[in-house]
């Protein structure tokens, strides 16, 4: 970990102004895989001892880092709302996202707006940007939110010199095996992990899965239901339907604790009881590192086995019961 720490820290020196969008990956990456922990308790006392970035600077680089690849993901630039940003058209310069971050609500908002910004086929400038911003304010058109899905970043071993070195691929996030076993023991067994891979069924163990490849949107859902859906737009909101359509009593569900969203209440409201995680889940990869995650969870249940799903999971946070 130090020396992969070091390699980034000389990469950053190293392209000083040239390469504004891979210094924030860059940091980005120290942030996702805890390089900083060595040393440093928190992330922000980390930028602010090693660069001098205040708290508030560093967050903003961060949520650029992430806006950026949302842009570039499969996650937002093919959503048909957002066609214009299938180009992959980047901002060059803090000072063009910056209007998006300060003075909208959520990438979904910024997503649609960058995408007006790209289309009007102008040059691109701040000026345009914030234009094209207050334009959508003023308008009150209501737009989703996209799930941030955080990303394993990579880096190559040539030193940029303003283009793109650093690319990124989206991650399998592994669910950690305690979790797991609370839920085999409240819902008896798990028989259906709709939402699945080879490697998480090591943990699992459920008696039928479906993988990306069997796309288990398509297949018959029945008996009890252990679900980790994929957390970007519009999948996590069609596999919560797929549920919720089907006849199912017992299941539990691991998602972001994104009350804003529709899928969220949805299952909210079908659910029996809730419990809203103390801190973050610590997801796993593949190599079975911890993956710093950006916000808390919340595990939905649907039974009668309310009592031992409150014994179970109160260990990991608030348990809510549904009125």
């Amino acid at each position: 970990m130090g020396k992969l720490l070091k390699k980034i820290e000389k990469r950053i020196e190293a392209n000083q102004h040239a390469a504004w969008y891979e210094n924030n990956l860059l940091l980005l990456k120290i942030r996702n895989e805890n390089l900083y922990k060595k040393k440093y308790e928190t992330f922000e006392e980390y930028l602010e001892d090693r660069w001098n970035f205040k708290a508030r600077y560093g967050r903003r680089l961060m949520d650029s880092a992430e806006f950026m690849l949302q842009i570039t993901s499969q996650n937002g630039a093919k959503k048909d709302n957002f066609g214009p940003i299938e180009n992959a058209i980047l901002p060059k310069n803090e000072g063009q996202i910056r209007p998006l971050l300060e003075n909208l609500n959520h990438n979904g908002e910024r997503l649609k707006v960058w995408g007006d910004v790209v289309g009007s086929k102008e040059k691109i400038t701040a000026a345009l940007v914030k234009s094209k911003v207050d334009a959508f304010n003023d308008s009150g058109e209501v737009v989703p939110d996209i799930e941030y899905v955080e990303e394993e970043i990579t880096i190559s071993a040539s030193r940029s010199t303003g283009s793109n070195h650093t690319s990124s691929k989206v991650n399998d996030w592994y669910t950690p095996p305690e979790y797991i076993e609370s839920a085999r023991t409240v819902l008896g067994n798990i028989y259906l992990d709709p939402a699945t891979s080879e490697l998480a069924q090591k943990t699992v163990k459920a008696e039928v899965f479906y993988t990306k490849e069997d796309n288990g949107l398509e297949q018959l859902w029945e008996r009890t239901v252990w679900m980790n859906p994929p957390y970007s737009m519009p999948e996590i909101g069609k596999f919560i339907d797929k549920l919720l359509e089907e006849d199912i009593t017992d299941w539990i569900v691991l998602t972001n604790n994104s009350s804003d969203t529709t899928w969220f209440h949805k299952l909210a409201e079908a659910c029996s009881s809730m419990c809203f995680t103390k801190g973050r889940v610590g997801f796993l990869n593949e190599k079975k590192e911890k993956m710093a995650t950006r916000q808390g969870q919340c595990f939905f249940y649907k039974g009668d086995n309310t009592d031992l799903f409150k014994k179970e999971f109160s260990v990991y946070g608030l348990i809510l019961g549904v009125v």
